[in-house]
């Protein structure tokens, strides 16, 4: 005997397509337990199933059928990975919020005054640029007979190099305090990814690159250092292979190459001279001279006509 019905604690949250069913099964006699527990999942199947073509339903945007839209969930299921933590506000962020200062979207193009046209706000070319303009008023104070455009340029510079400072304040504000002495991963790999080749894709193992790395950072490169338990062994260059059938042909080559000029210079015994060559030598010499001299004829000739 057998009880496959679903009990009365059996809860459904259609939100989460879930069903819960804490009743306990019973198997009396020769029953079997598989099939008890299939016929109990096969009954609360058909009810959640029930329960969700109960719903409202509406015709689906693309192709034939309906389509439900699911409550909202009843459970509430455990995040797979920690809250993150808030980014610290910069220093501008603070002094915004204390005074009450709301951003504004600033507009990209405006019109520039002195050259009649639309400009970008910032950046090259920039509409009512001072540097453009044909006069700089001076200001009260400046007797150092500066030129006024160079002083605008020196001040920008100075402008820039400040506002670069402040950023990086702020982004050490940010990454919080840090225990003196210990690396920053993500400053370890920027850095080293500059010294090298431009890399495609990002490098998410920053605890192994900055293993690598340290390994790296003795007088012997490693070589001589002792490896802790569990440490990887250090990655070194593989050492340039060298071909027995390469070597072989290249002695080959160098060999047949050596014994022709040889052959053709008379280098192994200096009394020896090719006669062929001297012969071929000459014949070429004497036709040269003789299309030479036949070249001077044919042009005096037409000096003559």
């Amino acid at each position: 005997v057998m009880e496959s019905e679903s009990g009365p604690g059996c809860e459904f949250d259609v939100g989460n397509l879930v069903c819960y069913d804490p009743t306990a099964l019973k198997v009396e006699g020769d029953g079997d337990m598989e099939a008890l527990i299939m016929e109990r999942a096969r009954s609360n199947v058909e009810q959640l199933l029930g329960k969700i073509f109960a719903l409202p339903t509406e015709d689906a945007p693309y192709g034939n059928g309906k389509v439900v839209t699911l409550p909202e969930p009843t459970t509430k299921l455990p995040r797979e990975k920690p809250v993150p933590r808030p980014r610290e506000a910069t220093k501008w962020e603070k002094f915004a919020k204390i005074k009450g200062i709301a951003k504004r979207k600033k507009d990209k193009i405006v019109f520039d005054e002195q050259k009649q046209e639309w400009r970008r706000t910032w950046g090259y070319k920039k509409a009512n640029d001072v540097t453009d303009s044909w006069a700089i008023p001076a200001k009260e104070g400046e007797v150092d007979g500066m030129d006024p455009w160079s002083r605008a340029s020196k001040e920008k510079q100075e402008r820039v190099a400040n506002n670069r400072k402040k950023q990086i304040n702020n982004l050490k504000a940010a990454s919080g305090d840090r225990v003196a002495g210990t690396l920053d991963l993500a400053s370890v790999v920027s850095a080293s990814a500059k010294k090298g080749k431009k890399r495609k894709h990002r490098q998410r193992q920053h605890v192994d690159v900055a293993l690598a790395l340290s390994q790296k950072s003795t007088a012997s490169m490693g070589k001589f250092d002792k490896l802790h338990k569990y440490e990887p062994e250090i990655k070194r260059a593989p050492k340039p292979k060298h071909d027995a059938s390469f070597q072989k042909s290249y002695l080959t080559e160098k060999a047949t190459t050596m014994k022709l000029l040889d052959k053709i210079v008379a280098k192994a015994d200096p009394n020896k001279i090719n006669i062929n060559k001297a012969v071929n030598i000459a014949q070429q010499e004497a036709e040269v001279r003789k299309r030479a001299k036949k070249g001077r004829a044919g042009k005096r000739l037409k000096r003559q006509e």
